[in-house]
């Protein structure tokens, strides 16, 4: 059995390179041989994923194409990038092989072409979606008869770690945006010690500016997964704008807020009811520390199962096809 796999990896994202390591790990217990998709090809088992003829000769020769979860199917962040994915899916279908996306989520979807070329793609019968958030499978599911409802692929990883860091920090910041970096001097208020972490490289310049503001400790590394997760795991409270920090948080139950991030509402939803983990700004934050500092999410125990649930769920359909190829 081989397998290409892609996703927006290779970026400096925290989240999307948690989720690939969880992937790997995946493979390499099942000896599954897999070619890794990068913005540049970097070794003989990787691909660049912006050569067309590499991509097209490492999907034929592979069982199967997987993309390992992430919010790929969307055209907030751009059009490119959501025809890419898209456009990727289709060569697969025309060289006769599945597809399974594993893990992801779907939308926003704002222009029409781009919510019809979803919908196409989604309904077609080589496709196998892993949904890990209720309103992804919902409408996955009105599409496509086999998606199935699914874990985050961070799980995977986050559950081999044993490691219980010292208490460092009272608060880790991940923020995203530049826009009004004034609104986290109120954190000055609450926490005395401070480590900004950016979760992307893209994100380092704000970070930096925000550290400054707050004269507070910065990582100046996000591209290494272990170090920012030793961060996370080292501090009392997590604040982020990014989506995969609250997951951390969420399984060894760590309080946390996540601001402006839909992703991260959609994905706790099948979790829990509360709404005070999630905000668009710090204006109530008192409120909202108390609240969730009492009484954080942990979920490590249900995320666990589901975790086994989908990744077992994945052997058996790359064991179908493998035994009948392209017959699912």
């Amino acid at each position: 059995m081989k397998v290409l796999l892609s996703g927006y990896y290779g970026y400096g994202n925290f989240g999307d390179e948690l989720m690939r390591l969880s992937m790997e790990d995946f493979f390499k217990k099942y000896k599954i041989e897999y070619t890794l998709a990068l913005p540049k090809r970097i070794s003989k088992d990787t691909i660049s994923r912006f050569n067309l003829l590499e991509l097209v000769g490492a999907i034929f020769d592979s069982d199967a194409f997987i993309y390992g979860g992430g919010g790929l199917l969307q055209d907030i962040t751009s059009f490119k990038s959501f025809f890419y994915y898209v456009f990727s899916i289709h060569i697969s279908f025309l060289l006769n092989k599945p597809v399974i996306l594993f893990g992801n989520s779907f939308g926003p979807v704002r222009k029409p072409f781009d919510r019809f070329l979803l919908r196409y793609t989604l309904k077609n019968d080589k496709l196998y979606v892993f949904a890990r958030d209720i309103v992804s499978y919902r409408y996955a599911k009105h599409i496509n008869k086999k998606a199935t409802l699914s874990c985050d692929p961070s799980i995977r990883f986050l559950s081999t770690l044993n490691t219980h860091p010292e208490k460092k920090y009272d608060l880790i910041l991940i923020p995203r945006k530049i826009e009004n970096v004034e609104q986290y001097d109120i954190l000055k208020r609450y926490f005395q010690s401070i480590i900004v972490c950016p979760a992307q490289n893209s994100d380092i310049q704000t970070a930096k500016e925000i550290s400054k503001r707050l004269n507070a400790d910065y990582l100046d590394n996000p591209d290494e997964v272990n170090t920012v997760l030793s961060y996370i795991l080292s501090s009392r409270f997590i604040i982020s704008e990014r989506f995969h920090p609250t997951v951390v948080g969420a399984y060894f139950g760590i309080p946390f807020i996540s601001l402006e991030n839909s992703k991260a509402e959609r994905f706790f939803r099948k979790y829990t009811n509360r709404t005070d983990f999630f905000a668009k700004d710090l204006v109530d934050l008192p409120q909202r520390l108390k609240s969730v500092s009492e009484s954080p999410l942990y979920l490590k125990f249900e995320m666990d199962k589901e975790c086994d649930e989908s990744f077992k769920k994945l052997y058996k359909i790359l064991i179908r096809i493998k035994s009948f190829g392209s017959i699912l």
